[in-house]
């Protein structure tokens, strides 16, 4: 395939990725507008780390050591009916990890501890089967303000998935434990593998179990 058709090509499907979501956003719109939208804050910890992948790697995917961050911002949070709700968030969270380049458990392993702060934009559906409690799910945008490793992250976009749940402690209280699993590759770099003398490349992806409480007004 020419270089021309592969671009126009990629260009298709980054549209195709967004189109569903956008289409059924718009056809939500006329009942959205009969429903309040409550406003709030939000804030609270999060437990992160990165899965690092090596190209050639014999011990497969390798996850080290967590880092303990933090995510706050606003929330905005739209009924459709009674057992369902839209939410997005504009949030600024840490993220990162501990990882090395030596097989896990090498008593000559060194780990580097990598902190990201990203500007976060999740969009998820809160889905209330029973009162007061609710599974959410949806998809979370990142923008990487800054590293502590920027020869290795550099891509400034990350995209992940969400699933987790909530509890309505009051009218204005919500707490929510929620999983944001990393789709992108969010940072790169190269080595030299002993064994075989061969070039190799290691990437990253983001993973984060967050716990937070919002308040609404």
């Amino acid at each position: 395939m020419s270089p021309i058709l592969s671009s126009i090509f990629s260009k298709i499907q980054g549209i195709g990725r967004w189109a569903l979501p956008v289409l059924c956003l718009l056809s939500l719109a006329p009942r959205l507008s009969s429903a309040q939208t409550y406003f709030g804050v939000k804030g609270g910890p999060n437990v992160s780390h990165l899965l690092m992948t090596k190209i050639p790697n014999e011990f497969g995917d390798s996850s080290l050591g967590q880092l303990y961050g933090f995510q706050v911002g606003v929330v905005a949070e739209q009924p459709i009916g009674k057992h369902l709700v839209l939410g997005i968030e504009l949030l600024g969270a840490h993220k990162g990890g501990r990882w090395s380049l030596a097989p896990i458990g090498d008593p000559l392993e060194e780990e580097t501890i990598s902190d990201l702060y990203y500007l976060n934009l999740p969009i998820f559906f809160r889905l209330i089967p029973i009162e007061r409690w609710s599974m959410d799910i949806g998809i979370e945008g990142g923008y990487l303000l800054s590293s502590s490793e920027e020869d290795l992250f550099m891509e400034r976009a990350d995209f992940a998935w969400l699933l987790g749940a909530s509890f309505y402690i009051s009218r204005s209280f919500l707490a929510s434990l929620r999983y944001s699993l990393g789709n992108v590759r969010v940072g790169e770099g190269h080595f030299l593998d002993e064994d075989t003398g061969i070039n190799g490349v290691y990437y990253f992806r983001t993973r984060s179990l967050q716990l937070s409480v919002a308040y609404f007004w």
